[in-house]
């Protein structure tokens, strides 16, 4: 059989299950043929045989993420005010004032990215006040999201549209934050509640403006699959399938996408499922790019945020008394329910889960579903800041996946020593996201950046960040650069670093079986989709450091060139 892509001279690590590494690879349509030697793979080639000297690159399996917002940061880059550059509080309300005045025309304001740990005081713990925003612009409605995803900080007027008063009852799940002396809002509203204030229209024009940039920015990173979480605000993922479908009938879609849509806690479980499998039947494609397979659930808040879900009290000095726990969004026995309810109609379950508490109420949810629905379950949970010692055994146990996001896994500057470590007390806040732990008790991991709440999903960072628990990308976190992994200023619990290999699988094979695709991607076998990246260093033999500067040469999908590095 003659190939029509043939990759040549380079050390090409396969990640089957016996890691072989070979020099060569051939491809045909969008399937791989060959996987061998230089001399071997001259067999398939002939005239019409593309050839790619890899030139002594490393090549490894298309990456994939497990947990993405679509389309990321577009909508903020391309329209709003994006604020995950600044890193003060002075830098932050320059930006939004600069914005304002850059768009007089608009009617009103949206953003994303603020850090609540910039702000002094009591804002850094409830996140910033309305005045802030009301000194900027008091007669147009501004609601900025921050860098995680889960606050709304919104000036005067934004809180009178979403028509909020100090009388308004508490939200299940959310919360609006007050100042406690007077009762006055202060401009916050966290998860469920942020949901009050009208979430941010496009046009299809607009929406596939911002797919294009997002799909562009994720093959650059190497990625040619991802699972995607809700768009935005929006529980329901049909924006974004829509454009996504547009793509593919283009025969314009470089990635492969499975979908999940939110099952929100304050609207109907079972018509939610239904919506869900209802997206299935329009979208849904067995043998192409796009797949809808995942319920997701949001069990508590983050740390930050003061409601993950903790089996230990928050410190005093969070601010919420004494024996404050945080907050469990979902009634047990309803979450158990649904839990089961899902797996009988063929979905996957993807799992918010911060605090040690929440996690072990999912796990047990998890428990009795899975007793209850037999299958091939590859249910998840992700983030996991906090675990309980026992809860690593039950989750190997029940085949439960953990999403890990290793680009939090140090002490980040600022939101570590001024909210963590705060909050949750020094003893506490050192063990916080566990990583090798998971691997030695046999508990598969995938790899996410969670983007946009990591604003730049290089995953070289993440891989960097997982063996040596320590600072990447120092300028951006506007730290000095460090020269020894084992530096402790900002290193995280050592004792819980990964190895290349592992982070690696995590991104591939690992992840492909997250997926249920373990059969067509996540490894370079024959027979399997020709989803390959070339990288321009071997990460498997550098310095540890070194890691986070690794660049994608080029990324291939189904077999077609679809990146190529221009530098």
């Amino acid at each position: 059989m003659i190939a029509d892509t043939v990759l040549t001279n380079g050390k090409i690590y396969t990640m089957d299950k016996d890691n072989t590494v070979v020099e060569s690879i051939a491809i045909k349509a969008n399937k791989i043929i060959f996987t061998g030697s230089d001399s071997e793979v001259k067999s398939y080639i002939s005239s019409h045989t593309k050839v790619v000297d890899v030139k002594g690159n490393t090549v490894l399996p298309g990456l994939i993420e497990t947990h993405v917002h679509v389309p990321g940061n577009a909508y903020n880059v391309l329209h709003n005010i994006d604020l995950y550059d600044a890193k003060t509080t002075e830098e932050t309300e320059a930006v939004i004032e600069r914005f304002i005045k850059e768009h007089p025309e608009k009617n009103r304001y949206y953003g994303k990215g603020f850090k609540t740990s910039v702000f002094p005081g009591t804002e850094s713990t409830k996140g910033p006040k309305k005045e802030r925003l009301d000194r900027i612009c008091s007669d147009k409605p501004i609601g900025i999201i921050d860098e995680g995803g889960h606050i709304c900080w919104l000036n005067s007027k934004a809180l009178e549209l979403a028509g909020i008063t100090e009388t308004i009852e508490e939200i299940d799940g959310g919360i609006i934050e007050k100042d406690e002396k007077t009762g006055e809002l202060w401009g916050i509203l966290k998860d469920e509640a942020k949901k009050l204030f009208p979430e941010q229209q496009f046009s299809p024009e607009e929406k596939r403006e911002a797919y294009q940039w997002f799909q562009d920015l994720f093959t650059s990173y190497g990625y040619t699959s991802i699972l995607a979480m809700r768009q935005s605000a929006s529980s329901d993922p049909t924006p974004i399938l829509e454009t996504i479908a547009y793509f593919d009938e283009q025969d314009q879609l470089n990635l492969r996408v499975a979908s999940a849509r939110e099952i929100k806690v304050l609207e109907d479980e079972y018509i939610q499922i239904n919506d869900l499998a209802e997206l299935k039947k329009k979208y849904h494609q067995e043998d192409g790019k796009i797949k809808v397979t995942t319920a997701k659930f949001f069990l508590d808040g983050t740390v930050e945020g003061l409601n993950a879900f903790l089996s230990e009290p928050y410190s005093l000095e969070a601010g919420k008394g004494e024996n404050y726990y945080g907050e469990l969004f979902w009634d047990e026995g309803r979450l158990k329910a649904t839990f089961i309810e899902v797996l009988s109609r063929g979905f996957n379950i993807h799992i918010h889960a911060i605090g040690d508490e929440a996690v072990s109420k999912a796990v047990e949810a998890l428990e009795i579903a899975q007793e209850k629905v037999k299958g091939d379950h590859r249910n998840c949970i992700t983030h996991l800041q906090l675990v309980h010692a026992d809860d690593f055994s039950k989750m190997a146990e029940l085949n439960i996946i953990a999403c890990v996001n290793p680009y939090w896994h140090f002490k980040e500057p600022s939101v570590y020593f001024d909210g963590e470590e705060v909050f949750l007390g020094k003893e506490r806040a050192e063990t916080e996201y566990p990583l090798k732990s998971f691997i030695d008790h046999g508990v598969i991991i995938t790899c996410s950046a969670d983007y946009p709440s990591s604003p730049y999903p290089n995953p070289f960072f993440a891989i960097q960040a997982g063996v040596t628990r320590n600072l990447y990308d120092a300028d951006y976190f506007g730290a000095e650069k460090i020269t020894d992994e084992n530096d402790p200023k900002w290193r995280l619990n050592p004792e819980e670093r990964a190895g290349v290999l592992e982070l690696v699988k995590g991104y591939t094979i690992d992840a492909a079986y997250a997926m249920h695709m373990e059969d067509e991607i996540g490894s370079i076998e024959c027979g399997k989709k020709a989803d390959v990246i070339v990288i321009d260093r071997d990460i498997f033999a550098i310095d540890h450091l070194d890691i986070e500067n690794t660049k994608v040469l080029k990324t291939f999908f189904d077999g077609r060139e679809v990146y190529s590095c221009k530098k």
